[in-house]
């Protein structure tokens, strides 16, 4: 069983509502289908993560414009770069904590309410923050340098910002030594699902595809979180 501190029997009987029945022996990557198709409304949170990732990256692209125009671009394309991935990581961290709340609603029989979600999250910031700063400034770091096989490491660190954040919402505390310790013994209980979940996280990092890849891997996330 994962290792996380259970939270008090109250919360965590509000999340085992009745949209997961326990009748229902599909894999859980089909079920998070089941549940994302009728729950469409959790594109919302990607599509404003996007638009205010485009936002902030044009605004620093045309600042460094400005600087390289005035003869001041020793060393600004790469802290633009950094800062740009930093953000990047950060955003992409709190979104999921987002969409974790709304999955944890779908997934106990209600709705996607975005206005709740963002609430719970800034209620549990702290709770995440330290593990989307790390992420933050590796993948800052990622942009400023080309790594080989980035995209991979990004897509595992994602993995791990899934699982707190399932963790969070499911009355669990865990770290990012928890995470990868739950993520590494849940192959051997439901391996396809784990593969399934790797993959969303590599996805997660391409725009558009990501608007509904999100979305999906966090009900699978909170499924597995919620058995395993």
């Amino acid at each position: 069983m994962i290792n996380f501190r259970i939270a008090p029997k109250t919360v965590r009987s509000f999340f085992k509502g009745y949209g997961w029945p326990s009748y229902n022996y599909r894999p859980l990557y089909l079920q998070a289908i089941d549940f994302f198709t009728k729950n469409l409304g959790m594109i919302i949170p990607t599509i404003i993560a996007l638009i205010i990732s485009i936002i902030i990256a044009f605004v620093l692209n045309g600042l460094t414009s400005l600087l390289a125009f005035a003869g001041l671009s020793f060393g600004v394309i790469h802290v633009t770069a950094f800062i740009i991935g930093f953000i990047s990581g950060v955003i992409y961290s709190f979104l999921i904590l987002v969409e974790a709340y709304e999955a944890g609603a779908v997934v106990s029989g209600g709705v996607p309410d975005l206005g709740l979600a963002w609430q719970s999250t800034l209620n549990t910031k702290e709770k995440l923050l330290p593990s989307a700063l790390i992420v933050g400034l590796i993948y800052g770091l990622f942009s400023t340098f080309f790594v080989p096989g980035a995209i991979l490491i990004e897509g595992l660190l994602l993995i791990i910002i899934y699982v707190i954040a399932s963790a969070i919402v499911n009355g669990y505390k865990a770290g990012i030594g928890e995470a990868i310790d739950w993520y590494s013994k849940s192959f051997s209980k439901d391996g396809a699902s784990a593969v399934v979940l790797l993959l969303g996280a590599i996805l997660s990092l391409i725009p558009i595809l990501n608007l509904f890849v999100i979305p999906y891997t966090e009900i699978l996330a909170t499924l597995m979180i919620r058995k395993y």
